[in-house]
């Protein structure tokens, strides 16, 4: 049986930066402003590329990816929805599949995680001859479904259109395992612990070198590094002499902690630069920002001498939109 994925990457909304310091916004949007989740490493490894390789484990897929725009709300594009370029991007990558022989269509939308097991999700949906099957977790609806791909072809009208009307007969698929939405830096903070515990399936991405602890290929520790486990530092990242790691840390790929400090239950974020000195206790930690988890506050930081962006991560960050643009 051929599957035709269809990816969607959750949009992030825009907000004013000009405060230096501000309340974190409850709707989980403020944090990270411009940078998808789908795109964001978490234990080695972001979120898009885990979903994929768990879609390339069924016998026969292919899978088309889509960016949402910020106003996207729900994995199913809306009956009376405008035009947009998400939608016309959406109603294509529908039509290629079709026309490639898809006998069955997976509906994805990359922006918080679950160890749902997609073949079994996929067997339901059969058993039960759906035309249309989502998934729901105990608080609702998850971004994932399942449409029967016999029932597009040869229809009138946009995709989208068609689909709406199977919404109110689809079947539900519940799922009581591991979800967590990702809508605040503390769920990104709890999915870090979680998978260092072992509590999800969310597995660090590098070389268990002693219980607990997964270093990234190339990453380099002075020797009088301590790292107290359960702690993960990525690929190609730098801590330097006198720096401690502890509380279930992860320092993620091409970042680097510089001369003496100290990094305690906290999330430094992809190529990020942390200071000479600094005592990082509670954070989560961004290019130019540091959110704390306790007060749930964010910090802008201007003075890259404390927080700023690694020359490995801007080189990084070159090379991809080099590539993009030979594509």
């Amino acid at each position: 049986m051929h599957i035709g994925a269809i990816v969607s990457l959750a949009g992030d909304r825009q907000r004013d930066d000009t405060s230096f310091v501000r309340r974190y916004s409850r709707n989980g949007r403020g944090f990270l402003t411009g940078t998808s989740r789908a795109y964001l490493d978490i234990l080695g490894q972001n979120l898009l590329e885990r979903g994929t390789a768990k879609l390339r484990q069924f016998d026969s897929v292919s899978i088309r990816t889509i960016s949402e725009t910020p106003a996207s709300t729900s994995l199913l594009p809306a009956r009376s929805a405008k035009s947009t370029n998400f939608i016309t991007a959406w109603e294509s990558a529908v039509a290629r599949h079709l026309q490639e022989g898809a006998e069955q269509l997976l509906l994805m939308r990359i922006g918080s995680y679950s160890d749902l097991d997609y073949e079994g999700f996929l067997r339901f949906h059969l058993q039960r001859g759906s035309t249309l099957t989502q998934a729901y977790g105990p608080a609702g609806a998850l971004d994932l479904a399942l449409v029967n791909a016999e029932c597009l072809r040869g229809t009138d009208g946009p995709y989208r259109k068609v689909l709406s009307t199977f919404i109110s007969e689809q079947e539900r698929f519940f799922y009581d395992g591991y979800v967590n939405p990702l809508n605040q830096p503390q769920d990104l903070r709890t999915l870090v612990e979680d998978g260092l515990a072992g509590r999800c399936g969310l597995q660090p991405v590098g070389n268990q070198v002693s219980p607990g602890v997964w270093i990234g290929a190339g990453a380099q520790l002075d020797p009088s590094v301590s790292v107290c486990g359960p702690a993960f530092i990525g690929e190609g990242s730098r801590v330097a002499d006198g720096c401690s790691i502890t509380g279930s840390s992860s320092i993620e790929r091409d970042c680097e902690v510089d001369y003496g400090t100290n990094v305690d239950q906290s999330c430094v974020l992809q190529g990020v630069y942390v200071g000479v000195g600094l005592n990082v206790e509670r954070s989560v930690v961004s290019p130019k920002k540091l959110f704390h988890l306790d007060r749930n506050v964010e910090v802008q930081i201007d003075d890259e001498r404390l927080v700023g962006t690694t020359r490995l991560a801007t080189l990084s960050r070159a090379a991809a939109f080099g590539r993009g643009n030979a594509e």
